[in-house]
């Protein structure tokens, strides 16, 4: 987004488009090549919580690498040209979080299982059984995000 004054940064309004939105996209980048994959996540605040397998490309850009920027987008719209004849006129509303962070890999099983239940809790609504060994092999990452953002078009209450 080029214009700066529609950034919105109040805590209530990241809060309302963190709660309503189901995936985030985490970009990070290794060897100067981009690398975007949509996770699922929890949060509170500015402190987002992510999990996903133990290994992969993923993992090994992050270990290199753990700067993120991080990108949540609540998904409005289409709202059609008002201008006759011209539907470049048209476009989307939205709401998106966009903030800069960093990775920290959480190790302590403990603090995975209630990241673990944090993430159950925003998809189904409760916490669940979550077997020692599952959750000794799922990775969980913790995310403070920094310069947090809110971009909109359109109408939002």
């Amino acid at each position: 987004m080029r214009k700066s004054d529609g950034d919105i940064t109040s805590p209530e309004s990241i809060e309302r488009v963190l709660s309503s939105v189901s995936v985030c996209r985490l970009a990070m980048c290794v060897e100067n090549t981009p690398y975007v994959v949509p996770l699922n996540f929890a949060h509170e605040g500015t402190t987002v919580w992510v999990h996903c397998a133990k290994a992969g490309k993923k993992i090994d850009i992050l270990k290199q690498n753990p700067v993120v920027f991080f990108e949540a987008t609540r998904e409005g719209a289409l709202i059609p040209s008002a201008v006759a004849g011209n539907i470049c006129k048209s476009d989307f509303s939205y709401q998106c979080v966009m903030a800069e962070g960093a990775v920290t890999f959480i190790e302590n099983e403990t603090d995975k299982r209630d990241v673990l239940n944090k993430i159950c809790v925003k998809y189904y609504g409760h916490a669940g059984e979550m077997p020692a060994a599952s959750v000794r092999g799922t990775c969980v990452m913790r995310i403070e995000l920094r310069n947090a953002t809110v971009k909109q078009s359109g109408e939002w209450k």
